[in-house]
């Protein structure tokens, strides 16, 4: 699954079918998510639960030889006009013409097609006529193995056109007339239905991944094509609140000797829950910056309101002192209400003066990372020399990720984590495990788990853990 901003995009231009392909492993469905319950069954050598793509959830990788999505043939499947789109990772030939999707009007013959061909290329199939063939078109552009591609080719009546990454390829190509139907019938439900991943019946297998494959009864817009492509990349708007807090008994030196109190009252106006985070950054006097924490998740129901106090601040600052000053720092997607109250003691512990202030929302576009784990181009984890198993680590998110932890569980045998140094968008790392010995008992089972210690502030929470194991 592809972030949320890119399934809304793709919703909002009334898609006749939309796979999102972020079932867990054991499923057996493929769920249209479009509305027109053109759900698919998955088959053969498939992996569910495999890292998506741009901060989504999971996506398919499909084996090249076997492995399809099979959906029935249905009167929504058969629109004049199309628009088939999908976002892919192609992983390397295996001498066949590659399905990413197909509509067949007969086993043999493409009613509406998607393709990537040995060398790399795209090809486009549509069957406008009651004849025995169809138009091809091939991309003049190429997909890059082992990279993510955004692909779209359209057809409106009159022209076919591809684009990738969401720029149209120069090898637009007229095919007057319509898309030739196929509707459905009791003994066609399965030759006539759409294959992901390969062909319904006939073998033309896709190898690599496969995610967020969608279908429209229309041609869309240049302009639509590019919108779906960059609302992956979006950035994520924030409202942030700089609190200040001034807390702890003072000694007189930085401000008047006393003790001083801070509470932040923070109030959800919306009538949904919401999540939000808190970090706490330190001031130093002297012009000396200070620590900053991470940041820590908090949440509220329906008007509901919480308060961070001066307790808080001592407990989650990165800093130990009997006196501190500084920020409390909120971000959060909705704006909320923020108010601070301050009370200061003197020598007699009575409360000498208070005083509150709402705070104002800052608003900013802010790029997430997204820290995931990633395959070998076979799609396997187990990249494994000896006794050592490689980690690789990416951030496939729009902007810089902070340091942090990387762990595998060796379950039976134990864990081990490695520090995972700061990536900045679209960079790796290769982490080195040791094998804890006896874990081949005959196979040795792992779980990768990156950002373990929930460090980074991350797009997509749900990508970071992949279950795998090497062969004994």
């Amino acid at each position: 699954m592809a972030p949320i901003s890119f399934a809304t995009a793709v919703l909002a231009d009334g898609p006749i079918g939309y796979w999102r392909l972020g079932e867990a492993p054991g499923n057996a469905n493929a769920i249209d998510v479009s509305g027109k319950a053109n759900n698919g069954t998955y088959s053969g050598g498939i992996t569910l639960g495999q890292p998506g793509f741009h901060g989504g959830d999971t996506a398919v990788l499909f084996d090249g030889a076997t492995g399809r999505i099979v959906v029935p043939n249905s009167d929504t499947l058969n629109p004049p006009n199309i628009t088939m789109e999908a976002k892919i990772r192609w992983d390397g030939p295996n001498d066949l013409q590659q399905r990413i999707l197909e509509k067949s009007s007969f086993a043999e013959l493409a009613q509406y097609g998607l393709s990537v061909l040995p060398d790399g290329h795209v090809q486009v199939e549509i069957r406008t006529s009651a004849a025995t063939t169809s138009v091809n078109v091939t991309s003049v552009g190429t997909v890059t193995r082992g990279s993510e591609t955004h692909v779209v080719a359209t057809y409106d009546g009159e022209v076919i056109r591809i684009y990738l990454n969401g720029v149209l390829d120069p090898s637009e190509t007229l095919a007057p007339g319509s898309i030739s139907p196929k509707p459905p019938t009791a003994t066609n439900l399965t030759e006539s239905g759409v294959g992901i991943g390969n062909q319904t019946e006939r073998d033309r297998p896709f190898k690599g991944l496969i995610d967020e494959a969608a279908l429209y009864p229309t041609a869309l817009s240049a302009e639509r094509i590019r919108a779906h492509y960059e609302s992956q990349l979006a950035k994520r708007k924030v409202c942030q609140y700089a609190a200040k807090f001034v807390c702890g008994k003072s000694a007189g030196t930085v401000v008047a000797p006393g003790l001083y109190f801070t509470a932040v009252n923070v109030h959800n106006p919306t009538y949904t829950a919401i999540r939000f985070l808190i970090k706490i950054a330190v001031a130093l006097p002297g012009l000396k910056p200070g620590p900053v924490s991470r940041f820590f998740d908090a949440s509220l129901g329906p008007d509901e309101a919480l308060e961070i106090d001066s307790p808080d601040i001592f407990k989650r600052a990165a800093a130990r002192a009997d006196f501190l000053k500084g920020f409390v720092v909120i971000e959060s997607e909705v704006e909320l209400d923020v108010v601070v109250v301050y009370t200061a003691a003197g020598s007699t512990g009575q409360v000498e003066t208070l005083h509150t202030e709402r705070v104002p929302a800052r608003r900013l576009e802010v790029g997430v990372p997204d820290l995931v784990a990633i395959p070998d181009a076979s799609g396997s984890f187990c990249r494994r020399k000896d006794s050592t198993l490689t980690v690789t680590v990416k951030n496939q998110g729009a902007s810089g990720a902070a340091p942090s932890t990387t762990q595998v569980d060796f379950l039976a045998f134990g864990k081990v984590s490695m520090p995972t140094p700061p990536l900045a968008p679209g960079a790796s790392v290769d982490l080195l495990f040791a094998i804890p010995p006896g874990c081949f008992d005959p196979n040795c089972e792992f779980q990768i788990t990156v950002d373990v210690n929930n460090e980074v502030n991350e797009s997509e929470e749900g990508n970071n853990v992949v279950k795998s194991a090497c062969l004994g």
